[in-house]
């Protein structure tokens, strides 16, 4: 093919990618701007920046997505705006993220009305399984260390069945998306249960070993003035070290 066609075949798919992630982009904006949001969420943007994460994610329009361990739905409320009316959003927690944040997402909610595309599960996350492939995206959002976080009284998670079954709901070629509080280089996951955090190779090992891909990350969350020594619960206005991990079911 001569050089000049080339060139121009390049530009082409340069152009039209640069225009499938400012729609993408876009969209999660608006859904950003949502004026139903609250002043809580809002503040909340400064330190997650979703608009970055959900974009990288690659959130759109008419997708299924499924929020693991989403806590008080912050993130649930916010693919709800940008999926539409056509997408579904599948909120999932378990009794220990309820008996925090079970009231919160009870009001975010306001009993299915105020989110009618999102529907609620509230089930251990060893038994949580949807139909083979309807799922387009899994986002496991400051939660992936709770994997290894063992309630006293509950029953232990299995990572390895965990991550199976996200396979089988995950449509091929589908997303994974990881966001969650840096450990330190070669912690143990044990720091899951005391500093509830993660080292992001961890996390890494085991994607890869359930049969994903990793395809990118990002450094927008790093805080570089955490040292990571400390529980979660110890850093000022949540401010933690914070990897993203974008992952591809590779079935």
């Amino acid at each position: 093919m001569p050089r000049v066609i080339c060139s121009l075949v390049s530009l082409f798919f340069i152009l039209i990618s640069s225009t499938v992630k400012s729609a993408g982009q876009s969209l999660i904006e608006k859904a950003v701007a949502h004026p139903d949001r609250t002043a809580l969420d809002r503040n909340r943007d400064k330190v997650r920046k979703p608009i970055e994460v959900l974009a990288f994610f690659d959130i759109k329009t008419d997708q299924t997505v499924v929020d693991i361990l989403a806590g008080s739905g912050y993130y649930s409320e916010l693919i709800s705006h940008a999926v539409g009316d056509s997408g579904r959003v599948i909120l999932h927690n378990d009794a220990h993220f309820l008996k925090y944040y079970g009231k919160s997402l009870s009001e975010r909610l306001g009993n299915g009305k105020r989110l009618p595309n999102v529907e609620r599960i509230d089930q251990n996350l060893n038994q949580f399984n949807l139909e083979e492939n309807s799922v387009d995206r899994v986002l496991v959002i400051l939660g992936f260390h709770d994997f290894y976080y063992k309630m006293k009284g509950a029953e232990k998670i299995d990572v390895k069945s965990v991550l199976a079954n996200i396979q089988y709901f995950l449509r091929p070629g589908g997303i994974v998306g990881i966001v969650d509080h840096e450990a330190k280089t070669g912690s143990p996951r044990a720091v899951g249960n005391t500093l509830h955090r993660i080292d992001p190779q961890i996390v890494i090992a085991e994607m890869k070993n359930s049969g994903f891909e990793l395809t990118g990350s990002l450094d927008i969350l790093v805080n570089s003035s955490d040292e990571k020594s400390q529980s979660i619960w110890d850093i000022d206005g949540g401010r933690t070290s914070r990897f993203v991990l974008r992952f591809r079911n590779g079935k």
